[in-house]
């Protein structure tokens, strides 16, 4: 049986949730060690985020949408909501940079969407996320990257954000020329179609699951039928399409919940319930407890 894939916001992951800086649920910088890496991300796991990894030391394994590759330290994983990833096999001395970009601080930037555009490569980068570097450049993007964690810290900055948003630029700026003078990864630069459709799903998924709950709807944008689509789905991933149409669903109740002033019936009416009723069943079989005795326990752990 396959491992089941945790579809998260990066909001939920304990090395960030614990934080008291609201808008590092949004935008997060990090480093992480060996247990990090085993503890957090040993199994599959889908982020709605744009995520760059930077090893700094040590080696270690990591599977993205199903292909593993050997890592080590100055090499670059640039990951999309579109995969899935994990790592394994750390060695003890493994650290690595963490850079998660939530669509929720994306859909915040306005006119600056020019950072996506500079560094989606398509088609290369997503058949090939691991990108050995030199040396320098590595040293040069962990700088960036030390200096973005660094400012989402100064929350008393009258332009906190302009001030991060200013040092996301530099970095991406810096990461676009570097790949421009890399040799990357051979790639012939085509999917296969089931990786084209599998790639097309889940960016489908990313956008439309709040309203949309049926197989039916993303077969039909895909030219599938829901059938074929179901087939293709869980012959790559092991899972169901409504394995990851309800996943997504529950990550967003719970951050929904745990994050939001909405109310019940408003969570429901968000995620397009037809009722408050059968939002509650919904989220009782997948947390074994009602939103409302989750959103009790959440108040009763801060206030402890």
């Amino acid at each position: 049986m396959a491992p089941s894939i945790r579809i998260k916001n990066i909001s939920e992951l304990p090395i960030i949730s614990g934080s008291r800086n609201d808008t590092r649920k949004k935008i997060s910088c990090i480093t992480i060690g060996y247990r990090e890496a085993e503890e957090q991300f040993s199994s599959d796991i889908h982020l709605d985020a744009f995520i760059i990894l930077l090893v700094l030391s040590g080696k270690g394994h990591t599977v993205i949408n199903y292909k593993a590759y050997d890592i080590q330290a100055d090499t670059l994983l640039l990951l999309s909501s579109a995969h899935l990833f994990h790592f394994y096999e750390c060695s003890d001395d493994f650290q690595c940079q963490c850079l998660f970009v939530s669509k929720a601080f994306t859909d915040e930037m306005d006119s600056t969407d020019m950072i996506y555009r500079r560094t989606k490569y398509g088609v290369r980068l997503y058949n090939q996320p691991v990108v050995p570097l030199a040396h320098p450049y590595a040293v040069l993007l962990a700088e960036r990257l030390a200096s973005i964690n660094k400012n989402i810290d100064r929350t008393e900055h009258f332009y906190h954000k302009e001030v991060i948003l200013n040092r996301l630029f530099a970095f991406y700026l810096d990461l676009s020329d570097i790949l421009e003078r890399t040799n990357l990864p051979h790639t012939d630069g085509c999917l296969t179609r089931y990786e084209s459709i599998i790639k097309s799903f889940i960016e489908l998924l990313a956008t439309h699951y709040r309203e949309e709950h049926k197989v039916d709807f993303y077969a039909a944008h895909l030219n599938l039928s829901a059938h074929h689509l179901t087939q293709i789905v869980k012959l790559v991933t092991g899972q169901s399409v409504s394995d990851f149409i309800f996943e997504m669903l529950f990550s967003e109740a719970r951050n929904l919940l745990t994050h939001s002033k909405l109310s019940i019936q408003e969570i429901a009416t968000t995620l397009n319930f037809s009722d408050q009723s059968s939002f509650g069943k919904f989220f009782k079989r997948k947390a074994g407890v009602s939103p409302v005795d989750f959103r009790k326990d959440i108040v009763f752990v801060e206030e402890r």
